[in-house]
């Protein structure tokens, strides 16, 4: 005992706790000597289980050496997982960042690859940016895949919940027909500026704005502003079943917009096989503008003299009968 570092504090410092003897009895009456004694090994713990040791208290006695490989070891197993649940909880922090970044990285390296001229590149660029912005990086589809059929479906009627509530025509639908209409609808995000539909394309799906605004655009001539619930595409559920039709115009988005969008042969197939919400989703949907339609412009100068043509011969009509007329 009289080689501890108890011992050594007490010469050194002067303290008087400890007799000639060796005996450690004052520690027991005396407050000064027992604080110090006790600050003193929470002192020796902590610089061993940080692994400082300033040297200045320091184990003398076989005991006291093991005492010290046991706290440096539990210390060097604390600190390894401090700093790695530290380092995880950081990393799952910035992870979304880094793929953010990796993301735009690999699509400047492509566009440069390619040699994509510059109107283009802030398109992609435009359309990459807001689209991250609106899903926070997440794949729906990924996380679609993970759950259950029930609870997928669930999922997707809440994504929908917007499409079913504002438009009649899903009022009477079923809680399975809405169920198998949802997990068939899929939400797309644009940019403005970008191209929905060109001329010419398949009208494959069946379109409902839920934000932003569009433009339907045919020979350079804007025809139509659509808006939050507004419904665009071909009504192939009461007619035109059998074929395909094709747009006759240009959909253009004028702000960041988010649509819904569910396949022509999706929605057949779930009326086909609900056939009362059918006859209802029949009289209730109403397109706001059906892209199949072309509208055939005429010039105001030209109406004008077909009109008076017509009026012309009406007039020369009346000649003629009065002409032939007995009376005359």
């Amino acid at each position: 005992m009289e080689y501890s570092w108890l011992v050594k504090m007490d010469r050194e410092l002067h303290y008087g706790c400890i007799d000639s003897y060796g005996n450690l009895t004052a520690y027991e009456s005396n407050g000064t000597c027992r604080k110090a004694a006790y600050v003193t090994a929470l002192y020796y713990t902590m610089s061993s289980l940080t692994s400082i040791g300033f040297g200045n208290v320091a184990a003398n006695s076989d005991n006291e050496k093991i005492f010290t490989c046991v706290m440096m070891l539990i210390g060097s197993l604390l600190y390894a997982t401090i700093f790695g649940n530290v380092t995880t909880i950081f990393t799952q922090m910035y992870s979304a960042t880094a793929r953010y970044h990796e993301m735009l990285s690999s699509i400047r390296e492509f566009m440069r690859l390619h040699g994509m001229p510059n109107q283009l590149n802030e398109r992609i660029m435009d359309y990459v940016v807001s689209t991250w912005a609106m899903t926070k990086g997440i794949d729906a589809t990924k996380v679609l895949n993970y759950c259950p059929k029930d609870m997928r479906a669930d999922i997707c009627v809440h994504m929908n919940r917007s499409v079913f509530n504002e438009h009649p025509a899903f009022r009477l639908a079923s809680d399975g027909c809405l169920r198998a209409l949802a997990v068939h609808f899929h939400i797309n995000h644009s940019a403005p500026g970008d191209m929905l539909y060109h001329c010419g394309e398949s009208l494959d799906m069946l379109c409902f704005i839920v934000s932003g605004s569009l433009e339907v655009i045919q020979d350079d001539e804007v025809l139509a502003i659509l808006s939050t619930n507004d419904v665009f595409g071909d009504d192939f559920w009461s007619k035109n079943r059998d074929n395909i039709g094709q747009s006759a115009a240009n959909v253009r988005a004028l702000t960041y917009c988010n649509l819904h969008q569910i396949r022509r042969e999706r929605l057949l197939e779930v009326l086909d096989f609900y056939h009362p919400f059918s006859i209802s989703f029949a009289r209730n949907m109403v397109l706001t503008y059906n892209l199949r339609h072309r509208v055939v412009f005429r010039k105001i100068a030209d109406v004008k003299r077909e009109r008076e043509l017509a009026e012309t011969r009406k007039n020369e009509g009346f000649d003629q009968i009065s002409s032939d007329h007995p009376d005359h």
